[in-house]
């Protein structure tokens, strides 16, 4: 299926205050706000690391703009995705996301609490579930002034906790659970998905520069799976201190997107 917007169909309106973006070699647009909440490279770096048989059921929690099931909609074409958010100027965002690029039929966007999954999701209903979550404690650092920023970066509305335990809910037996998330948490991430039967299968470090400590952790765990944790080569993505990883960059355009670091 093509992901560009129907020719037949009017493009959703975008503000004054909006940008329109081009991803994937043009093949995906993004509306964003120019001053507001804007993905950053953690939702790429996570799409390029998500695994999985086409199709699948996919659940997004806290889609933001939807760009995370808009870039997986390319990589998977036979898998539909289920996308839910809290905030509603962020669900109208990746309502007319979904629009532009012609992608309603494949992508249901519902606007909902992630704690209270359990009161509009029946349990064990999906292949997977992706996550790029807020990773801040409220104890910890400056909260943004901007609410979006602020939600997306500190667990105001969601805790780690209450997102695992949304992500075991609506997984099926062997299902599995993807996420991006700080190093420096890695430890409450791996407790915590052992705690609600997530089993930790692949862990692969993100370090921005090659001589920097890992910025980030990918995560792929399967509910009620057994013990084998495998620890992948850490991924640098500015192998030359500037420039993006030539495997990734081609990924961002569009080519080599089976391709892993």
């Amino acid at each position: 299926m093509s992901m560009k917007p129907s020719p037949l169909e009017p493009p959703p309106p975008i503000g004054a205050d909006e940008t329109l973006d081009d991803f994937a070699g043009g093949t995906i647009r993004i509306i964003q706000k120019k001053r507001g909440y804007r993905f950053s490279v953690d939702a790429p770096l996570l799409a390029r690391f998500i695994s999985l048989r086409d199709p699948s059921r996919i659940l997004d929690l806290g889609t933001g703009c939807g760009v995370l099931p808009l870039l997986l909609a390319r990589r998977f074409p036979l898998s539909c995705f289920c996308a839910i958010e809290i905030s509603p100027e962020l669900t109208d965002l990746a309502r007319r996301n979904i629009l532009i690029n012609n992608a309603a039929d494949r992508i249901f966007l519902l606007r909902g609490d992630i704690r209270r999954l359990s009161h509009f999701l029946r349990p064990g209903t999906f292949d997977a579930v992706i996550a790029n979550p807020p990773y801040r404690p409220l104890s910890t650092g400056r909260i943004n002034p901007d609410p979006q920023k602020a939600m997306a970066r500190h667990e105001i509305g969601l805790t780690l906790t209450d997102l695992l335990k949304a992500a075991a809910h609506a997984l099926k037996v062997r299902g599995r659970w993807f996420v991006i998330y700080p190093a420096w948490r890695q430890v409450s991430l791996l407790t915590l998905c052992r705690q609600y039967r997530l089993e930790p299968k692949r862990l692969q470090p993100v370090h921005s520069f090659p001589e920097k400590e890992a910025e980030w952790v990918l995560l792929e765990a399967v509910y009620e799976g057994k013990e084998e944790l495998h620890c992948l080569p850490p991924f640098v993505l500015y192998p030359d201190g500037e420039h993006y990883h030539p495997a990734f960059l081609d990924w961002l355009k569009g080519e080599g997107e089976r391709n892993r670091p």
